[in-house]
C-alpha cells in the first residue's frame, strides 16, 4: 500500500512540475544571407521571422544587430509582417493591414514606420525592419513595406517550448502542374502591372498570348489600345479576346463587337445629315446670291433704258424749238 501510495505522490510532482514550468524567452538569430522573405521562413524553422509587439521585444533586436558584424550604416532585414494580395492596406491600423506570420493576428503595442505602404488590395507586401545607425548618436530604426521578392537578411525568432509540446510545421504549398497556368501579376518599377502565367514543360513564364515573356524587357510601357494591351519584346500587342477565350489582333473582325458596328452606324447617319444639311444651306444660298445678281442686272439695264428714252425725248424737244423759231 504505501510503495503504491509514493508511486502516486511521485507521478503528481513531476506532473506539478512539468504544468508549471515556464516557457523560455526567446532567442533572437541575426542570418547574414540575403534571401527572399519566403525563403527566410523556411530556414527560420522550427522558429519564425520575429515579431516586434513590445518596446522590450525592439530593444533586444536592436542588440543583436548592434552585436553583429556590420560595417554598413544602414541595413535591411525581413522580419515575420506580411500582407496578402486579397488583404488590404489600412493606414489607420498600427500595422496598416499587415499581419504577423507567427499567428496570423495584428496585435502590436509598438507601430513605428519609416515609410509608409501605398493603399492597394491587389499586390502582396512584406514588411522589413531598416535600421540606421548614427554612430555615437541613438540608432534609428522602423519598418518598410517592399517586395517579398526581395533579397535581405533576416532575423529569426526561436522559443525553447516544455517537454510535450509540439510544433506545428507549415503546411507544405501544394505541388504545381508546370502543365497548368499559372497567373501572375508582375509589378514594373514603373506601376505598370504585366499579367504572367507559367507552363509548359520545362516551365517558363508566358505572356497572355502564351509566347515566352522575355524579363528584360517585359517592364516597357505598354501602348494605347482599345481592348487589351500585351507587352512583347521590344514592343507591344493590342488584342482583343472572344467568347472562347483566344485572343486575336484589334484590327481583327473578331474584334469589331455589335455594340461598335451600331455606334459605328449612328455615326455615318449622323455625318450624313451634317453633309446634307451643308449641302442645303449652301444650295440655297447660292440661289438667293445669284437671283440678287440678276436682279441688280435687270434694275440697271432698265435704268438704262430708262436713261435712253429720256435722252431721246430731249432732243426731239429742242429740234421743235429751233424750227419754230
Amino acid at each position: 500500500m504505501a510503495s503504491w501510495f509514493c508511486w502516486i505522490w511521485t507521478v503528481l510532482v513531476l506532473f506539478t512540475n512539468t504544468s508549471s514550468e515556464p516557457a523560455s524567452l526567446p532567442r533572437y538569430t541575426l542570418h547574414d544571407t540575403k534571401v527572399s522573405f519566403d525563403r527566410a521562413m523556411e530556414i527560420c524553422y522550427p522558429g519564425v521571422l520575429t515579431t516586434i509587439t513590445t518596446e522590450q521585444e525592439a530593444a533586444k533586436i536592436l542588440q543583436v544587430v548592434s552585436r553583429s558584424s556590420h560595417s554598413e550604416n544602414q541595413s535591411t532585414f525581413w522580419v515575420g509582417l506580411r500582407k496578402t494580395k486579397k488583404e488590404c492596406v489600412v493606414p489607420t491600423l498600427p500595422l496598416r493591414g499587415f499581419k504577423w506570420t507567427e499567428d496570423g493576428s495584428e496585435e502590436t503595442q509598438v507601430s513605428r514606420w519609416t515609410e509608409e505602404p501605398e493603399p492597394t488590395c491587389t499586390n502582396a507586401r512584406c514588411a522589413a525592419l531598416r535600421v540606421e545607425s548614427g554612430g555615437l548618436t541613438e540608432t534609428k530604426w522602423g519598418l518598410i513595406p517592399i517586395s517579398c521578392k526581395n533579397q535581405n537578411q533576416f532575423i529569426c525568432k526561436l522559443t525553447d517550448r516544455p517537454t510535450g509540446a509540439t510544433l506545428k510545421p507549415a503546411a507544405p504549398e501544394p505541388k504545381r502542374d508546370p502543365a497548368t497556368p499559372e497567373p501572375e501579376t508582375l509589378e514594373c518599377w514603373s506601376s505598370a502591372l504585366v499579367d504572367l502565367h507559367c507552363s509548359g514543360r520545362p516551365a517558363v513564364w508566358r505572356m497572355t498570348d502564351n509566347s515566352p515573356a522575355n524579363l528584360t524587357t517585359i517592364c516597357q510601357l505598354c501602348g494605347p489600345c482599345r481592348h487589351t494591351c500585351v507587352t512583347v519584346e521590344g514592343s507591344y500587342r493590342c488584342i482583343c479576346t472572344d467568347k472562347d477565350g483566344k485572343h486575336h489582333d484589334a484590327d481583327s473582325p473578331e474584334c469589331v463587337s455589335p455594340t461598335d458596328s451600331s455606334l459605328l452606324l449612328w455615326v455615318l447617319v449622323a455625318v450624313a445629315a451634317v453633309v446634307l444639311v451643308l449641302v442645303v444651306v449652301v444650295a440655297v444660298t447660292v440661289k438667293c446670291c445669284l437671283m440678287r445678281r440678276s436682279k441688280k442686272r435687270a434694275m440697271k439695264k432698265a435704268e438704262k433704258m430708262a436713261m435712253k428714252s429720256k435722252g431721246g425725248k430731249d432732243s426731239f424737244e429742242t429740234a421743235n424749238e429751233k424750227a419754230g423759231r
